[in-house]
């Protein structure tokens, strides 16, 4: 247990330098990474190259060499490029763990068409794939994202219900429904099947009607 509060106590003393050396001393990939592009609807960093960002990536470059810190310079291009950059909330999380727009565009649906956002070019989709954008550029994750979609719009605009609870019910009710209508009709055949009344018995000959037909047979094969 010592051992584990030791370890813990050293990556703290390790942590805040390297934190510290990343506000005072950034690299201009640390802060596009902190940008976000409303026009390109992610980073800075992956924004395509429009109008006005090699402008913007540029002050950054100017303003790390004449020694400002991360959170000034962030501050300052958002600032002077306000309605295209805002500033995001800095996040601890790797870069390859973070859901994209195409994880998410096929698992949450756009309430007016009533398909997935992948399918859907509505204005409410759009809004929907942006509001996506932002948060995955912030670093949240897919259930953190998907969570938001739900306090706003309700379960439903999930493509599948969360299988937990009420969800649960609804979503293996239609297999209740199913297999038990598939039992029913069995027992309504089965039943059916064995209370039918049976046919009239086939009409039986006299022992005289069949010897004259015998007699008329023997007579037609001799003639």
């Amino acid at each position: 247990m010592r051992r584990t509060a030791l370890a813990v106590a050293l990556l703290a003393l390790v942590a805040v330098p390297v934190a510290r050396a990343s506000e005072d001393h950034p690299t201009s990939l640390e802060v596009q990474e902190e940008l976000y592009c409303d026009d390109c609807q992610t980073t800075l960093a992956d924004a395509s190259s429009v109008s006005w960002t090699p402008a913007a990536i540029s002050q950054i470059h100017q303003m790390i060499r004449e020694g400002y810190k991360k959170s000034q310079i962030k501050q300052t291009v958002a600032k002077k490029y306000y309605g295209h950059l805002e500033v995001l909330p800095a996040k601890a999380k790797p870069a390859s763990n973070r859901p994209t727009l195409a994880d998410l565009e096929g698992e949450v649906m756009c309430p007016v068409c009533n398909t997935t956002l992948d399918q859907s070019s509505s204005p409410e989709a759009t809004r929907i794939k942006a509001l996506i954008a932002r948060r995955i550029a912030a670093g949240d994750s897919k259930n953190e994202i998907k969570d938001i979609l739900v306090a706003e719009y309700g379960p439903s605009i999930l493509a599948a219900p969360p299988k937990k609870g009420f969800n649960l019910l609804a979503w293996l009710l239609p297999f209740f429904a199913l297999f038990g209508g598939g039992l029913v009709l069995g027992f309504l055949a089965w039943r059916w099947s064995h209370t039918r009344e049976p046919g009239p018995p086939a009409a039986q000959l006299s022992p005289a009607l069949e010897r004259r037909v015998d007699e008329e047979l023997a007579r037609f094969d001799e003639g």
